[in-house]
């Protein structure tokens, strides 16, 4: 291993250790921050060693067992499974069934390291559930977790736009990989490079300033201000801009159906306050609109944007298309190039393709249904039609209990669920950028942070649950978890 990256690990895991074995919460933090730089890291390391993109699953790993050790006697009534155990059953059988498909890729392939993708690539969100149902308790740790990642992808985001001015031969600013640059043909618009920033691809950067505009979207409707919507009004266009610059149309298709799914749940909530909020967030997504576009013409005269600006406007008219043929139809082919019972874990997934997969098989996943027959079989796929809908149940039961509380826990909810619903229909039309850790991990923290948002209301005590609502247990209580976490 190269001197410099023992170096720095070992400097960073001493700070690490030093910080979040006094205060664990801070390792939130730490996760966000190594997620996002671990990339650059990557890139001035000789070589390039996939070992790197790694690092924030380590960080994660680390401040779980560091939060449950500091829990000691009380790790019970912390635990997810207390207050949502069909939702641990449904993740223990599955992991189960991921477990035995990666047996199965080990004895098929004899390669240890592609049997460790699969693994990876469908369970390291559950530990990060875990971390993300720890940290949030109050409005003021969602309200944090969100401005920090939001102002690291608005730093990704400028280095995009450093990259189209000139910089794209820049070590830290350079795609990983053989290719320096991945050139995209799109009709009039000719060649148009892609964009990557400081993340290690187009496609990755593209998801994270695709989250982080929805996430700038809901926090413009939280206690909005002239201000603050006209300061988040600029972050939005800019952060769709250059996701513009990515080449990457998903994260814009993205966009769209968070934005259109969370109108739609605040419509059918009964909270007083949830149409209202609807009719603020069309307004800040129309604000959001006239600012890009008035953005993106602004930087079409003479600077080369309006291909990019065209490519990117074709994404929603392309997008049923794409669900149709990545999605369902491949379900068939899936089936005919696996087999019924699939290949194994991690055959597919990410990666795979330099650890002795089947190159047959190799770029077959891109589709996310496709992805699992081909892996994890017909039998893995029903298992997955039943953990969704298990999820789809307590999601369900959360929404109601949300009805209950106060405005901005209402919207918090639903932003969450509708975020999470977005992501899966994006995996079953393109799944490889959720073969990366780091998305993996926030997803997993955010699905976590769903499921701790009756803690809104536990702080407040506003009015008492109904009947078939998650209750707010007295272990909810803000002190409670005040003294169990801070």
């Amino acid at each position: 291993m190269d001197p410099i990256v023992i170096v720095v690990a070992a400097v960073f895991a001493v700070f690490l250790f030093v910080q979040v074995h006094t205060h664990w919460r801070i390792g939130m933090f730490f996760i966000i921050a190594a997620g996002f730089l671990q990339d650059p890291f990557r890139k001035l390391v000789p070589g390039e060693p996939v070992a790197i993109s790694a690092i924030v699953g380590v960080v994660m790993l680390f401040v779980w067992g560091m939060g449950f050790g500091q829990f000691g006697r009380h790790a019970q009534v912390m635990s997810v499974g207390v207050h949502h155990p069909s939702v641990v059953r449904a993740f223990a059988f599955f992991g189960a069934v991921v477990f035995l498909q990666a047996m199965v890729t080990l004895l098929s392939y004899g390669s240890l390291p592609l049997a460790g993708i699969g693994l990876i690539a469908y369970l390291s969100p559950l530990p990060a559930i875990w971390v993300g149902w720890w940290f949030c308790r109050t409005d003021k740790d969602y309200l944090q977790l969100a401005l920090t990642y939001v102002a690291f992808a608005v730093a990704v985001a400028t280095t995009v736009f450093l990259s189209w001015q000139g910089g794209a031969e820049w070590a830290l600013l350079k795609q990983v990989g053989d290719q320096a640059d991945i050139l995209v043909f799109y009709g009039d618009a000719g060649i148009i490079t892609m964009h990557t920033g400081l993340m290690r691809a187009p496609e990755v950067t593209a998801w994270h300033l695709g989250a982080a505009t929805c996430i700038a979207i809901v926090l413009a409707t939280l206690r909005p201000t002239a201000v603050k919507a006209a300061a988040l009004a600029f972050i939005i266009a800019f952060l769709i801009a250059a996701i513009y610059l990515t080449g990457r149309r998903k994260a814009l298709g993205m966009i769209v159906v968070f934005t259109g799914l969370l109108i739609v749940l605040l419509q059918f909530s009964r909270h007083r306050d949830a149409r209202s909020t609807a009719i603020a967030l069309l307004g800040v997504a129309a604000a959001a609109v006239g600012a890009a576009s008035f953005l993106s013409d602004s930087l079409a005269d003479g600077a080369g944007f309006r291909a990019y600006s065209e490519r990117g406007d074709s994404a929603v008219g392309d997008a049923w298309e794409r669900f149709y043929s990545l999605g369902i139809s491949s379900i068939g082919w899936a089936i005919d190039a696996a087999g019924f019972f699939g290949a194994g874990a991690g055959v597919v997934s990410q990666g795979g393709q330099h650890f002795g997969s089947d190159e047959n098989l190799v770029g077959a996943g891109e589709g996310g249904l496709a992805k699992i027959i081909i892996e994890l079989g017909v039998p893995g796929l029903v298992v997955v039609a039943w953990v969704l809908t298990v999820l789809v149940r307590t999601v369900r039961r959360l929404l109601a209990f949300a009805d209950q509380s106060r405005a901005q826990a209402v919207v918090v909810t639903n932003a969450l669920s509708a975020f999470l619903v977005t992501n899966m229909i994006l995996f079953v039309t393109a799944s490889q950028v959720f073969g990366d850790p780091f998305v993996l991990i926030l997803l997993g923290i955010l699905f976590g942070a769903l499921l701790a948002t009756p803690r809104l209301l536990a702080s407040t005590r506003a009015v008492a649950p109904a009947q078939g609502a998650i209750p707010a247990a007295p272990a909810l209580s803000t002190a409670r978890f005040g003294k169990l976490q801070g």
